[in-house]
């Protein structure tokens, strides 16, 4: 066996992440010589925020490591783990818990630490929390009723959703409501041709969202909504603009597309 393939079983049974390669980083971000075996880090600081992001109700906090066990009785390293960050700036390597669990190390500069159980800010997970929210398909009514319709005249479409929906969403240290009202509607008449409006359309005689079909045949149609004009509120405090938008597919219905018989009558 090989003295390098010796060292990567090693390292591996120990527990580390290491590579073997021309470019491998050492100290979490300083170019090691080629061949030489090192520790990496799983996180920057950078990654930390990202992942508060996705995991916007979990608690972070870091645990230094030490080298050779330098550990002093109240928990704190004389001899820490030291690494220079993805910034180049000199740092101490710490291992990550998210809710108390191991998720990995990171190279931490000294003001970069005290950041880790912030909260990140409220708006940003709003605003990425927005296009997850389960706002409501719009329900899309035809008229004529019962599924048919008459060739070559006006089909009649309208939807009732037209106020504005908000969502409760808990966050960490936060209560917040979000908002947001129907801004536009995409009408999909089962033909191949559609159309979008800011109209929710209205009951007949109206017509005003309507569609003629030029041949007998069956459709499918919907209605999609696209939610803007959205806002939230934290503790029930002021409202706060968010500039998303979002489109949210209506169910679909069957439409038979049918000829008019003439029919004789007797008086």
């Amino acid at each position: 066996m090989s003295r390098a393939l010796r060292v990567l079983l090693l390292a591996v049974v120990a527990g580390f992440l290491v590579t073997i390669s021309s470019a491998a980083l050492a100290d979490c971000g300083v170019q090691a010589e080629v061949g030489e075996v090192t520790e990496t880090c799983d996180f920057s600081s950078g990654d930390i925020e990202g992942q508060k992001l996705d995991y916007p109700m979990a608690q972070w906090s870091v645990v230094q490591i030490c080298k050779d066990g330098g550990r002093r009785p109240d928990g704190l390293c004389y001899n820490p783990d030291d690494c220079t960050t993805a910034a180049g700036v000199p740092g101490t390597r710490y291992t990550l818990f998210r809710d108390g669990e191991n998720v990995g190390t990171a190279c931490l500069a000294a003001g970069e630490v005290e950041k880790v159980d912030d909260p990140p800010p409220v708006r940003d997970l709003v605003i990425e929390a927005f296009q997850a929210l389960d706002w409501k398909p719009s329900e899309l009514t035809v008229q004529p009723k019962n599924g048919k319709t008459l060739v070559n005249l006006k089909t009649n479409f309208f939807t009732t959703n037209t106020d504005v929906s908000s969502i409760p969403v808990q966050l960490i240290r936060a209560r917040v409501v979000v908002s947001a009202r129907p801004i536009a509607y995409r009408w999909n008449f089962g033909d191949g041709s559609s159309i979008t409006t800011s109209s929710p359309g209205a009951p007949y005689p109206s017509l005003d969202v309507s569609h003629a079909y030029d041949r007998t045949d069956e459709v499918v149609v919907s209605v999609d909504t696209q939610y803007g004009d959205a806002s939230f509120t934290v503790n029930g405090g002021p409202p706060e603009a968010i500039p998303s938008t979002i489109w949210v597919d209506g169910a679909t219905q069957d439409l038979a597309i049918v000829e008019a018989l003439p029919q004789l009558v007797i008086r």
